[in-house]
């Protein structure tokens, strides 16, 4: 079978949902025989995209039940296609070829495919990071992918979002973990932090470090930093190494590829 049947390059715009359910299927028993191969990964991608913006369940649901059942395949799909599918809907937002809507609707598809993966992939362990969303943010693909990354690095990570900021704060100091990052999409965002990092502190029995990251970093990266976090980055290795967690040279190496 060939790797360059994953090519979509031919097929029409609206594409059938049986088709993406055999794309799916193909792509799944090609990965089972090659493992991770970056070819295979590039020629799936666009595919798996139409497959999250497709109202049809089915490929989803096939794509997802075969991902379970393959746990180096799970890992492809949490570490590889998902976020590379995350890439793609916001360059087709940001070049207008997706509406507001088409986005919408498949990153909140796309979350829940990393949440329901998670469990069959992910190791379950005590909490060594909290990652919060705070209240008033919209965004939640980029911190679920951020964890999800954590997890499957080894460094056991609960992702706190949709919760008021007290029922948030009560939680992470039960959880008691090594350190908190807060993901923030927006310099608006950024701008709201400081009463929620004073009311976690306020909170917590103990001194934990706060990081903050998130799209907004990209954005207005002083106005993170002017947040009363104790450190603002993108750089996992970074915000890893500040709250005294560290990870084996295997998952640093791993965190550059998927990165």
């Amino acid at each position: 079978m060939s790797k360059t049947r994953l090519a979509i390059q031919s097929l029409p715009e609206a594409v059938a949902a049986s088709v993406l359910t055999q794309q799916a299927d193909r792509f799944a028993d090609l990965m089972g025989r090659a493992g991770a191969d970056p070819t295979l990964i590039d020629a799936f991608t666009p595919m798996a995209e139409r497959i999250f913006l497709h109202p049809d369940e089915t490929p989803r649901r096939t794509l997802l039940a075969a991902g379970e059942a393959n746990a180096r395949l799970g890992e492809t799909l949490l570490g590889a296609i998902f976020p590379r599918v995350a890439a793609l809907l916001e360059e087709g937002w940001n070049t207008d070829r997706l509406s507001f809507v088409d986005v919408t609707i498949a990153a909140t598809r796309l979350q829940d495919a990393v949440r329901q993966l998670g469990r069959f992939v992910l190791p379950v362990q005590a909490d060594a990071l909290v990652m919060i969303v705070p209240p008033w943010e919209q965004h939640g693909l980029p911190p679920s992918l951020a964890a999800s990354r954590l997890r499957r690095m080894g460094m056991p990570t609960r992702l706190v979002s949709g919760l008021p900021a007290r029922q948030m704060l009560a939680l992470i100091a039960r959880t008691g973990p090594s350190g908190v990052l807060i993901s923030v999409g927006s310099h608006r965002s950024a701008a709201k932090l400081r009463p929620l990092i004073g009311a976690l502190r306020h909170q917590l029995q103990r001194v934990l470090p706060i990081v903050v990251g998130g799209p907004a970093m990209e954005a207005d990266s002083a106005l993170c930093r002017l947040s009363g976090a104790d450190l603002a980055t993108n750089d996992l290795a970074e915000a890893l190494s500040f709250c005294d967690l560290a990870l084996g040279s295997k998952a640093l190496h791993q965190a550059d590829v998927d990165a």
